[in-house]
Formats: structure tokens, sequence, C-alpha cells
């Protein structure tokens, strides 16, 4: 003998029903109990949570968006101005968002503005060398613009080779850059 359990509408309500069986003297069921309870108000409180829940995930993809802000600056162009800490988890953002951005557009540059970056540890400073080299492997030349003294320290810490990345004093310096670099046909 099993007993049952069900969430049934009625009546414009909620109910928890519980469908008992009990035995009689021969061991068959001679008698069935039913058990409701009004659930109503804890189903719709729950609803308002998981509604709230969904708004709350909404508000982080567009906060993520924003803080994460890939502009076109021109044909085949994108910058990235950074601003605030970078740290991992950021800048592992960063690297998902700018990567699919210059698959999706073709772009030749991308541009990673540093100059509001108030700090980076050796960890992350490591990841966006890590996604200059990516945008490589993507057929884009990864500039890095506005590196503060602190991020330069963060840079050279690391004992790696910068050699080949192309960093550039302003956002400015790094559009005339582009400008003056040779264009390959769009593919």
């Amino acid at each position: 003998m099993t007993t049952l359990r069900s969430i049934l509408p009625f009546a414009g309500m909620e109910w928890d029903t519980w469908c008992f069986p009990i035995p009689g003297p021969d061991g068959r069921t001679s008698l069935i109990v039913f058990i409701s309870i009004d659930v109503s108000e804890p189903r719709r409180k729950e609803q308002e949570l998981r509604d709230q829940l969904a708004l709350i995930e909404r508000q982080q993809r567009v906060i993520q968006a924003l803080s994460t802000p890939i502009i076109e600056v021109w044909d085949r162009v994108l910058t990235l101005p950074l601003i605030g800490v970078l740290d991992s988890r950021r800048s592992a953002e960063v690297m998902d968002s700018l990567l699919a951005r210059v698959s999706a557009t073709g772009a030749q540059f991308a541009i990673i503005d540093l100059t509001s970056v108030e700090g980076m540890d050796s960890v992350t400073a490591n990841h966006v060398l890590k996604l200059v080299h990516a945008l490589r492997l993507l057929g884009a030349e990864g500039i890095i613009t506005g590196i503060q003294p602190s991020i330069a320290r963060a840079l050279i810490g690391l004992e790696t080779s910068l050699d080949g990345i192309v960093t550039l004093a302003t956002l400015r310096d790094a559009l005339e850059f582009c400008m003056r670099t040779p264009r390959r046909a769009a593919g």
C-alpha cells in the first residue's frame, strides 16, 4: 500500500494532497484518508522568488555587458576601454567577450585600453597577455594602451617576453597605428 501525494489546483487555490490507504484486519485497504493543505501562499512566494532571481540574472548580464563595452571605432577596429579593478574573473569575461566579438566582426585590430584600470595583479596581467596571443590566433592584432606604472610592474614581474606585443601610450596613438598599418582585405 502506497501513500500518494500531489499538488492539485482547486477553487483558485493550490492544495498539497496526501492519500493514505489504511489496511483493515485482513490486510486489504479498508479506508482511505485524504489530507489537503492549502499551499497557495507558499507557492506564490516561491514563484516570486524565482521571478526575482530571473530579474537579478538579467541585471547581472546587463552589468557584465556594461563592464566590458566593446566599441567598433573604425572599420574592423575594436576598442575595449576597461575601467576599475581588473581581477581574474573579470579578465576571463573580457577574454570571452572580446574573442567572440573579434570572431563575429572579422576585426583586424583590438585595442585594449587600460588607462582607467586601477589595479591588476600578476595573474591578471598574464591573462591580458594571453588575450593578445588569443587575438593573434583569430587573425587580429591586439594592442595594449594606457599602461599605468603599477600595471607595468605587474607585466614585468611575469618575466615573460613582451616581444611582438604592441603597447602604446594612448588610445589615440593606437588609432593612428591602425590607420598607418596596411590593411588586409576583408574576408
